[in-house]
């Protein structure tokens, strides 16, 4: 069946996509006014410790005389004593590395002093880059008060930080983790959003499938079971007994049909209730798959094929609902006869291994795709539709019958080319002798 794409079922995942992609970016916004408001709390710290630095310099009389003589010495053209430009440079950098720790900011800095606006260099710290394209962020204060009066001149401080992004991702790391966090939350969402939707819209075809196959076979058997009654009542008032008899046997055909249909739609059902309880007693297993292969050898043969059904070993008990794994056994068989080949070919075996009670049914068909072999067993699900009817709930009803008794179900294609389906069923109870084999077919 093909199933038109409509729209219209993907409008309200459309629109949550569209509010996720605004929330990110929202969020993203949210990120960049973060980081220009730590930037500007940066900067304002930096020019604080800066203008305080300044004001110590002033007040401390080594310091302040050590900056007067590197001025008066450029001004004069003369050299500058190593030891005075380093002395002046470490006393600086030891202030502004104090205040850098107080503001918990541990970065390499170099300092640079300059007179005039035109930033005549007066003492130049290790890698400091007067470069108008530097690569790093340099901040300049002008020193005023009493040390520019004495020096009757205009005093820059630079100061030069390197590994600056790194320190303001540190400070932003909660609000950098929340957007990461909340982007993968996102992308998470989106994802499981889409697969929601695939999944309801396959869950929407295979219901509307179901719909259809159910109608439709529930109307075959009503149609004839109305046919055949007016037929009846027709040939009973033309004193016709013999047709009536005729008449009345396959509208109780039909009606046994239409109710087979009704009890394993209800019984799926019944069976998915989780206060569902089995009615679980000692069943001989011998003589329950000899009872049930042969009631359903005449189908097998009706199509000119065959059963062959074998139980070695298998003088036990096993503790379980006959009535539900006679309808589950009955499934596996009716769905070898269905997919089987032409004419089919059907093998039955029963295994007792560790306490537990294995049952392969093996057929002759072309076998399960492996594409299709992982959702075989769900709801609705069918390899052939059109060709072969039915609910596609066999093989679910059959998986739930066996979870119920706490084992396991599935299929593997076999080298010659069929399928071959299997249940594990646990609480076997071996006997203390054992039959010969009994095969039959």
């Amino acid at each position: 069946m093909i199933h038109q794409f409509d729209f219209r079922n993907f409008l309200p995942a459309a629109l949550v996509v569209v509010a996720l992609l605004s929330l990110g970016v929202v969020q993203f916004q949210w990120v960049k006014s973060g980081i220009v408001v730590e930037k500007q709390l940066f900067d304002r710290e930096l020019r604080q410790l800066l203008e305080a630095t300044g004001v110590s310099i002033a007040q401390n009389p080594e310091v302040a005389q050590g900056l007067l003589e590197l001025q008066r010495l450029r001004r004069k053209g003369q050299s500058v004593p190593d030891s005075l430009r380093y002395g002046v440079r470490l006393k600086l950098e030891g202030q502004l590395r104090a205040g850098l720790q107080a503001q918990q900011k541990r970065m390499p800095f170099s300092i640079a002093l300059s007179e005039s606006i035109w930033h005549y260099p007066l003492l130049v710290g290790d890698r400091f880059d007067w470069s108008e394209k530097a690569a790093y962020r340099t901040y300049a204060y002008q020193i005023e008060g009493t040390l520019a009066e004495a020096c009757a001149c205009q005093l820059y401080l630079h100061l030069q930080l390197r590994d600056f992004l790194p320190h303001l991702l540190e400070r932003l790391w909660l609000l950098l983790a929340l957007t990461v966090l909340g982007v993968v939350l996102l992308l998470l969402g989106f994802v499981l959003l889409v697969r929601k939707v695939q999944r309801e819209q396959r869950l929407v075809a295979v219901k509307n499938d179901f719909i259809n196959t159910l109608t439709h076979e529930l109307k075959t058997p009503v149609f004839s079971s109305s046919l055949l009654l007016k037929l009846a009542e027709q040939s009973l008032s033309d004193s016709q007994p013999e047709q009536v008899k005729m008449y009345l046997g396959r509208l109780s055909a039909e009606n046994e049909q239409l109710k087979t249909q009704i009890e394993q739609v209800l019984e799926l059902a019944s069976l998915e209730q989780p206060v569902y309880q089995l009615e679980r007693r000692a069943l001989a297993v011998a003589d329950w798959l000899h009872q049930t292969c042969a009631s359903f050898e005449p189908k097998v043969k009706a199509e000119g094929g065959s059963l062959q059904w074998s139980y070695t070993g298998l003088d036990g008990f096993l503790t379980a609902d006959a009535g539900h794994l006679t309808n589950a056994l009955s499934n596996l068989l009716d769905n070898a006869l269905k997919y089987g080949g032409q004419p089919p070919v059907i093998q039955v075996e029963a295994i007792s291994e560790a306490r537990a009670l294995t049952l392969k049914v093996k057929d002759n068909g072309n076998g399960v795709p492996e594409a299709r072999q992982a959702d075989i067993f769900q709801k609705f699900v069918r390899l052939h539709t059109g060709v072969v009817q039915g609910f596609g709930l066999g093989l679910s009803y059959v998986q739930q019958v066996v979870r119920l008794h706490d084992g396991q179900a599935g299929m593997h294609n076999h080298s010659e080319g069929g399928a071959v389906f299997w249940l594990h069923l646990p609480d076997f109870e071996p006997g203390e002798t054992s039959p010969q084999p009994q095969p039959n077919g």
